[in-house]
């Protein structure tokens, strides 16, 4: 099971609140809620006496969720429902969002699956990346290690912020390199406010301020951006200039693992005169 971390409470959505448990609440079973769920039923579900008695609220204070007349709500209450009605890590998270608290996930490293692998693959010749939660580069397709051939270099530290700040050679490669730079440490400021306590995100941040004074004027001036499609500049040694249109998709199945895929821009043939190198 994912582990969730609730974050400070926002706004209740109390009318919602109270559908969702009552939805769940009609469509749990006895088992859900420990061994208050016997008697004969005239109904399906659970009744509110079971469902209270098992999260140790009043009946009268679950009759005023239901009912959509809850100002606030705290997360153990929620918590405590969220095991009475059965509820999956899905189901839960929603609870508690309707409830007025954001819930952080706290997960396992990234599994590099054989699905992943295959979807690199079939992006091939677009140069593609997976990036993990701490913006480490985790696997990439062929095209991806023809425009950046370091990849395949044991040796050089493939996290993606101390590629693009301890690497002289990107900086040649990257026509847009200052540009870039300031983009990514906005961008992976605001990244870092999912998971404010994330180790391995702390580590890259406090070893780039030790080792790049660029990084770290950048990173103390406390710029936040959001990610946006950007239109790349490459001057590659064998393939010439190249344009290529920069993406990022969220992976769903693994919070904070990232999908990083280059696009040709139309006229440029950046993209065949990238697959024909090497």
């Amino acid at each position: 099971m994912v582990a969730l971390r609730v974050l400070p409470s926002w706004l209740v959505r109390s009318k919602e609140l109270g559908e969702f448990l009552r939805s769940r609440r009609e469509r749990a079973t006895p088992s859900d809620s420990g061994p208050q769920g016997v008697g004969r039923r005239r109904a399906p579900g659970l009744r509110r006496e079971e469902v209270a008695a098992s999260a140790g609220v009043t009946v009268s204070w679950l009759a005023r969720l239901e009912q959509g007349r809850a100002n606030a709500v705290s997360a153990q209450v929620l918590d405590a429902l969220a095991r009475a009605l059965g509820l999956d890590d899905t189901q839960r998270e929603h609870l508690f969002a309707l409830g007025g608290h954001l819930v952080e996930h706290e997960t396992a490293p990234v599994d590099v699956t054989a699905e992943m692998v295959a979807l690199l693959t079939a992006l091939d010749p677009n140069p593609a990346y997976l990036l993990d939660r701490a913006w480490n580069v985790i696997a990439w397709n062929r095209a991806e290690e023809a425009l950046f051939p370091r990849l395949a270099d044991g040796g050089t530290a493939r996290n993606l912020l101390e590629m693009i700040f301890g690497d002289f050679g990107l900086q040649t490669l990257m026509a847009d390199h200052d540009e870039e730079a300031a983009r990514l440490v906005s961008q992976f400021r605001a990244h870092r406010t999912k998971w404010p306590d994330d180790p391995g995100i702390s580590a890259v941040v406090a070893r780039l301020q030790s080792t790049s004074n660029d990084f770290a004027q950048r990173w103390a001036a406390h710029d936040v951006a959001p990610f946006a499609t950007t239109r790349r500049l490459f001057d590659h040694p064998q393939a010439g200039r190249l344009e290529l249109d920069h993406h990022r998709l969220e992976l769903l199945d693994q919070p904070g693992t990232m999908l990083v895929l280059y696009v040709d821009v139309p006229g440029t043939n950046s993209i065949a005169r990238l697959a024909a190198v090497g």
